[in-house]
């Protein structure tokens, strides 16, 4: 404030007094100006948080005094009024408004009215009859002549009192795909109130939403851009889970994931690095996914299946045309992969720690063996799950195995550290033998014995 008031005495000092101070420049008012500008702006980034500040008065004792009149405004000084306005115990009970309602010009002293909405916000439509509010709010924003920057544009924003509040923002922010932080600011609204957690929830929902509509007609650095725009301006810790999950879902099963194989990769590394969500397959992540469709979950999964085979293939196994083979072959089989997991070697886990793609693998166990790793991948089939294991080392068949027998064997998927002969060799009776045309073979015995088809 001192500044301020530095600044606009420069500014209207006469030239004469100025070149009496010896050695001092002529005052250039441009200059002055900005530095007042920069100055207001600061002022206005704190009001942006909406802090209140009420009196301090008792408000027990003024709504006592308030009920002894039967509710009955008139008594109430400025002072009084503001400081139940103010006050979230006080500030959105029938009683009050409808004293309001008969006194509407208690509130022409800005900051009661500041504290009103600001009160209203915060609950936004949780209060005992919400459009009693509206109304009483609708009708003196409208008359509001003030020069509060927070009024003057509640004043011209009707939309904000009403139960449309949270999808007239997101409307806002979709349109012209800007950020939820930068929309609740320009209509003053504190991003941890509940309308604008409401609004951020509505914008994730409704972007999703919009991109489903609109991608057709798009092509593939459109949806990359608009995907970046979500993570990086729709996006937050303070969007709600289900709201989230419900955008991740449509972003899943859009057609630019299908269509785009970056887009994939980029949606698919933000779900999980993203805390809310993560691998499904995990113990800890598991119950994030459960608000999610289950054709988004199961595509998400199939998604992490084809990176996890490529990851095998290209990282851990040789270059060489057989190991290219079967990689083609389960690659065809990815979108049917209920689960799965990499077991890697004491040779290989040094290959994997030391490796530059070595982040792509999620989660990963050991296999007590020098050098064979294995891919372990869980399938339905007739009535019954299949877990089917292929080996790194060329001479090895994969193995099929009942997923029942398996954890017979006191194991599972997520089983840390696996016996290469107890637990995944131990039934020799189903095998599939890479040689030859072996991969119509397999085809035709993965679909006729166990029901397992691309």
């Amino acid at each position: 404030m001192n500044f301020i008031v530095g600044a606009l005495q420069q500014l209207i000092a006469e030239d004469k007094v100025v070149r009496q101070k010896a050695g001092e420049p002529l005052i250039e008012g441009s200059q002055a100006c900005r530095l007042l500008g920069n100055t207001l702006e600061k002022f206005r980034q704190e009001v942006v948080t909406l802090k209140l500040h009420p009196p301090k008065l008792d408000v027990q004792k003024i709504w006592a005094m308030l009920a002894a009149a039967n509710y009955d405004i008139s008594g109430l000084n400025a002072m009084e009024v503001r400081t139940l306005c103010c006050a979230p115990e006080t500030a959105l009970q029938p009683e009050f408004i409808n004293a309001l309602k008969r006194s509407p010009d208690k509130l022409k002293q800005d900051r009661s009215l500041f504290g009103l909405v600001i009160n209203y916000f915060a609950v936004w439509r949780q209060m005992p009859d919400p459009c009693l509010v509206e109304n009483l709010l609708c009708n003196v924003c409208t008359s509001y002549r003030g020069g509060n920057p927070a009024l003057k544009k509640w004043s011209s924003s009707k939309h904000l009192f009403s139960e449309q509040s949270a999808s007239f923002l997101a409307g806002e922010i979709c349109s012209d795909q800007k950020s939820v932080d930068e929309v609740l600011k320009t209509y003053f609204v504190d991003p941890i109130t509940k309308l604008g957690l409401s609004a951020r929830a509505s914008s994730a929902c409704l972007a999703a939403q919009n991109l489903r509509h609109v991608e057709a007609y798009r092509d593939e650095a459109w949806s990359l851009d608009y995907l970046r725009w979500m993570i990086e301006r729709i996006f937050s810790d303070n969007t709600s889970a289900d709201s989230f999950s419900e955008a991740i879902s449509l972003l899943i099963l859009s057609e630019s994931a299908k269509r785009s194989e970056t887009f994939r990769l980029a949606l698919s590394a933000f779900i999980r690095n993203d805390k809310k969500l993560g691998d499904p397959r995990l113990r800890e992540s598991a119950p994030n996914w459960r608000p999610m469709k289950p054709e988004a979950a199961q595509r998400y999964l199939s998604w992490l299946a084809k990176d996890s085979i490529l990851f095998f293939f290209n990282t851990i196994l040789p270059d060489t045309n057989e190991n290219r083979r079967r990689k083609d072959f389960w690659l065809r089989y990815h979108n049917c992969i209920k689960d799965f997991q990499v077991a890697v070697s004491e040779e290989d886990f040094w290959k994997v720690k030391s490796g530059h793609k070595a982040s792509e693998v999620i989660s990963y166990s050991r296999v007590d063996h020098p050098t064979t790793s294995a891919f372990l991948m869980q399938f339905e089939g007739y009535g019954k799950r299949f877990l089917v294991v292929e080996f790194s080392e060329t001479g090895n068949a994969a193995y099929i195995f009942q997923l029942e027998e398996f954890l017979s064997l006191g194991v599972n998927l997520r089983t840390p550290r696996f016996d290469l002969t107890k637990h995944l060799k131990y039934d020799k009776k189903h095998r599939i033998f890479h040689s030859g045309s072996w991969e119509v073979k397999a085809v035709y015995r993965l679909a006729m014995e166990f029901g397992i088809r691309p």
